[in-house]
């Protein structure tokens, strides 16, 4: 494929957000006294999703984020404190868990010597430059491009916009997105008229509405593509 550029998300397409958030949450819920149940990481997974969305569309910032998450997952479970303080706690717990997704590191390693790697995510700085570190990430990226210092979140095109200009514009057709979100990645970069693949890790149906360029379950088929 006549690519120069792959543009990576990094939260359940490189670093298994998932896992590092249910060891943060463990911890937090032990170290409180609070019975840690499935129900727990479940109610938050749904929680999370919902208001990372309204992120993504712009109806609330990070820092309100922040200050709500918490509170409306503990309200979910019936469960009186400060969510302010769990926050903190959970961003904290988060960024020590670099556990990579599955073929991570060999798609890396197979990727960095063809092509100008670089990192696209709505995550929170502090959360992603620690995990890249504590992961050995860092060495495949020749920069990383992070919403929060953008101002703006995938997948505005805005923030696309922001990412070509530093890569010196170049030409769409050089350029690939790999994402697992539908909703951030896959529909900011076929808006933005970059090709793009997406990681269904899940076995999650397609809506009719979203083509992606191409679609893989794992991250090893991925060098079939590219």
């Amino acid at each position: 494929m006549n690519k120069k550029i792959v543009l990576l998300d990094l939260d359940n397409t490189l670093i298994d957000f998932n896992e590092c958030a249910r060891h943060s949450i463990m911890n937090i819920f032990n170290e409180l006294g609070f019975p840690y149940t499935e129900k727990v990481f479940e109610t938050f997974i749904c929680e999370n999703v919902k208001i990372w969305k309204r992120l993504e569309n712009g109806e609330i910032t990070k820092a309100e984020l922040r200050a709500n998450r918490w509170n409306i997952i503990l309200s979910r479970l019936g469960i009186e404190y400060d969510g302010t303080i769990i926050e903190e706690a959970f961003e904290n717990g988060v960024a020590q868990g670099a556990y990579a997704v599955e073929g991570a590191y060999e798609l890396l390693d197979y990727l960095y010597p063809k092509y100008e790697l670089y990192i696209v995510s709505n995550g929170f700085r502090f959360v992603q430059e620690s995990r890249l570190k504590i992961g050995d990430f860092r060495k495949y990226f020749k920069d990383i491009f992070l919403s929060e210092d953008i101002g703006i979140q995938k997948p505005a095109k805005e923030f696309f916009d922001y990412c070509f200009e530093k890569l010196g514009n170049p030409k769409k057709e050089d350029v690939i997105l790999v994402g697992d979100s539908l909703s951030a990645d896959i529909i900011g970069g076929l808006n933005y008229d970059i090709d793009c693949i997406w990681f269904n890790k899940n076995g999650d149906e397609l809506p009719k509405d979203i083509k992606p360029t191409y679609t893989v379950n794992t991250l090893k088929e991925i060098e079939e593509i590219l």
